[in-house]
């Protein structure tokens, strides 16, 4: 039980660095009440793709190999972010977590 609860914890930890200065920085934006879903969902889906860009093998791609330490959510936004500056496709897809 206290294990889960540590990972529980250490996603939320993941989750508010991402909101804040390490990902998008939302405490300089005016954000309203609707525009928190448009993030909500931008969210889900950068760490989604994370995911599937690690479990595809291409986490070299944006990642350092001697320091593993970003979130699935940096993974997948600098994954996306390659990806338009090289005129390379990406695609739209949700994973499902437990």
């Amino acid at each position: 039980m206290a294990l889960r609860a540590y990972a529980r914890r250490m996603w939320i930890e993941e989750m508010f660095g991402d909101m804040k200065r390490h990902g998008f920085d939302l405490e300089s934006t005016m954000l309203r009440h609707a525009d928190r879903l448009s993030v909500s969902l931008l969210y889900v889906w950068l760490i989604s793709t994370g995911r599937h860009t690690i479990q595809d093998g291409l986490r070299n791609l944006v990642d350092r190999k001697d320091r593993r330490d970003l979130s699935f959510f940096q993974i997948g936004l600098r994954f996306i972010d390659r990806q338009l500056l090289n005129s390379l496709p990406f695609y739209f897809s949700l994973c499902a977590y437990r």
